[in-house]
């Protein structure tokens, strides 16, 4: 997987192929917006370190449809401020010593705090006679508000005492758990996201300094360390969550003084701090569990609505176990769930002793656990939130099988939520290929070409959900599933008509397209095959699974889902020689002069073939007739691009809302305990943010 850090600017795309005589269609409009990480602050993708593709710096792409001409192509990448403090701590700079480092899907500096990539989703904020405003976000740091015509940052949303910090570490940038799909509301102009905080993660942040010791371990060690990772690989004994907090504080307890981190600052110090700079928000232990739902009107700093379950004192805040990928908005409810996507202790260590490769095997055989096979959805009436933020009461539904993505519709009459969900099932989107990875079958070395391709390979059949969800009575009250085990189907990315003429969503979606995620041999790995071999749910046995892999696997396709008689109604599959070939972002477009229906447009994707990226426009009417035309340029080089967006219009930047970066950051900075901290703000941070 090779992906540019080049920024392009009005570059005019070649038509590759085409059914048309026109090239491209003659009604395409408005603006088509992609994003994806595009590697380090050193250079694009792969990296040198094996770290996971996820982890990159986020590249803005937009596509402009409507220019009376060719298809044009602008790239930016997402500079926020702790980009430019990593970019001027690199190795061989003054600042090295405050460098960051790769930990897994995340990046670190043990000074400085945690990189905000802001690579993974757009949001867009439309309001009656205004233009668009459009965001960028991420899990692990704020949205940020971005000029859709410059494709420059503006401002995060929310200053960082706004957001609760998910570490009692003093860094200048706080380890901030976000969502990466917020909601907007456009009729009554509201966006909605979630911040939150796990207990255990605050005991190895807080002290990551320590794991660079593992990196100059005797080589018999790391021999050791790589036999008993194999034998914990082999039985693959998983200990729940408690108990691997209680082996987590036992097993640092034995290293030596020099390696033993110290223990997070008490409320005495830092929480008590942190908790003046929050307007007084405490926390009931340092690092304790915390969700915060957050409402923003897009002119005046958020609202923080902490979110508690139901019973009275004490109070019993949510605790959310992998993260909140994702959040719905239905009329009278915000709908959150604990998605499949795991962000913690093993994502912060897994990759933190490169030198080692026994050590980190081992890290990862003890520290690794299958995602939560069931989703927990918390249910958030909106007219309990109260004006100028405080706590909020929730109600929680669980619903088998684990879900990454979800849709809801927008129509709940009678507090009955309709949730469309994508069960990811034995797909672990935390995890990435390593180079001590061994082939499910033939057990030969992963390759170096894909090193840290993410996911690796599914264990099992995806599934699509629908649920209704009674919130008062806290129970699914109807349920259909759907499933497609003859191909293995997974399912990936998706677009549909997200809004209408006044750019509300649907009152129920109908029809949906979605990516089918193709079944790739050589992505397959012992480990992960090994650790959802007992998947509660299984669909597809695993040497079922095993024999299609052998056989060749399946192409990916692209196909539309109709969510009401939950069957697939049309499709376009790769030919089977292109498997390896995928399809990666999708977005659904109207077509100018339409009827508005949800299928009355074209689905344009971007798509990685052997040789090039390519941008794929299909009739959404009629996916099976395959794309009407293909585009491309030799600098297109995107890599894995994720979520989408489209804008009607392009226009300058008004929002008026703007958070200045000095203001942001000088508490932060002034109380950091390297001097070098403020020098590399007042000296490269600051002046580029000007």
């Amino acid at each position: 997987m090779t992906a540019s850090a080049e920024e392009l600017t009005d570059v005019e795309l070649t038509v590759l192929e085409s059914s048309l005589s026109s090239g491209v269609p003659r009604d395409l409009t408005g603006h088509v917006f992609a994003i994806g990480p595009a590697g380090s602050v050193d250079s694009g993708l792969p990296g040198a370190d094996g770290a996971p593709i996820l982890n990159g710096n986020g590249m803005i792409y937009r596509l402009d449809l409507d220019t009376g001409g060719p298809v044009r192509l602008t790239s930016r990448l997402a500079r926020t401020p702790c980009y430019h403090a990593d970019a001027a701590s690199r190795p061989g700079t003054r600042f090295e010593a405050l460098g960051f480092r790769d930990a897994g899907l995340l990046r670190f500096s043990p000074h400085l705090g945690l990189r905000n990539h802001l690579n993974h989703a757009l949001v867009p904020m439309h309001a009656p006679r205004a233009p668009a405003r459009l965001l960028v976000t991420g899990d692990t740091g704020r949205p940020y508000e971005i000029d859709p015509a410059t494709l420059e940052l503006v401002t995060p949303v929310g200053r960082n005492s706004t957001w609760y910090p998910a570490a009692p570490v003093d860094h200048p940038f706080p380890v901030t758990l976000a969502s990466a799909h917020p909601c907007f509301d456009a009729a009554r102009g509201e966006l909605f996201t979630v911040n939150h905080g796990r207990s255990l993660l605050p005991r190895f942040l807080a002290s990551l300094p320590w794991l660079d010791e593992l990196g100059a371990l005797p080589r018999s060690w790391d021999r050791l360390a790589s036999a008993a990772a194999s034998m914990i690989e082999q039985q693959m004994l998983r200990p729940s969550a408690e108990r691997l907090d209680l082996f987590a504080k036992r097993a640092l307890g034995l290293l030596p003084a020099r390696l033993r981190p110290g223990a997070p600052p008490g409320p005495g110090d830092l929480l008590a701090r942190q908790a003046a700079r929050l307007g007084g928000t405490p926390l009931a232990e340092a690092g304790g569990d915390f969700v915060f739902l957050l409402r923003w009107d897009g002119h005046n700093e958020p609202e923080r609505h902490q979110l508690v379950l139901p019973g009275g004192a004490p109070v019993r805040p949510v605790r959310i176990e992998q993260s909140v990928h994702q959040i719905g908005l239905t009329r009278r409810w915000v709908v959150l769930a604990d998605t499949a996507l795991k962000i913690g202790l093993e994502s912060v260590v897994s990759q933190s002793a490169p030198e080692s490769p026994g050590v980190e095997r081992l890290l990862r055989a003890l520290l690794t656990m299958p995602q939560e096979p069931s989703t927990t959805f918390y249910l958030v009436r909106r007219d309990a939130l109260r004006p100028g933020g405080g706590q909020a009461v929730v109600k929680k539904v669980v619903v088998p099988l684990e879900t990454l993505h979800f849709l809801v519709d927008y129509e709940d009459a009678g507090d009955r939520i309709t949730v469309h969900a994508a069960h990811n099932c034995a797909t672990d989107h935390g995890e990435w290929l390593r180079s001590f990875d061994r082939h499910a079958a033939s057990k030969a070395p992963a390759p170096p070409r894909l090193r840290g391709m993410s996911p690796p390979g599914q264990a099992d059949v995806h599934r699509i959900g629908r649920y209704t969800l009674d919130a008062a009575a806290e129970r699914v009250v109807e349920q259909a599933m759907f499933a497609d085990p003859a191909r293995a189907l997974g399912v990936g990315l998706y677009a549909y008509r997200e809004t209408g003429a006044s750019w509300m969503p649907p009152d129920r979606i109908e029809n949906v397209y979605w990516r089918g995620v193709g079944v790739w041999d050589e992505l397959s790995t012992e480990f992960i095959d090994r650790l959802y071999a007992a998947h509660p749910h299984r669909s597809l046995p695993l040497a079922a699974l095993r024999r299609m892999r052998a056989e060749g696997g399946h192409p990916d396709s692209l196909f539309r889902f109709n969510h009401r008689s939950m069957r697939i109604e049309d499709r376009h599959e790769f030919p089977r020689r292109a498997v390896g070939c995928w399809i990666s972002s999708l977005q659904f477009v109207p077509r100018r002069g339409g009827s508005g229906a949800d299928t009355d447009g074209y689905v344009v994707a971007l798509v990685a073939t052997a040789h090039r990226a390519e941008i794929w426009v299909f009739d959404a009417t009629n996916l099976a007739r395959g794309p009407l035309c293909k585009l491309g340029h030799p600098s297109f080089r995107p890599g894995l691009t994720q979520h989408t967006a489209w804008l009607n219009a392009v226009a300058p930047w008004r929002g008026g809302y703007r958070v200045p970066a000095a203001e942001d950051h000088e508490d932060f900075v002034a109380e950091a305990p390297a001097d070098e901290v403020k020098a590399l703000f007042e000296e490269e941070v600051y002046p580029r943010l000007a």
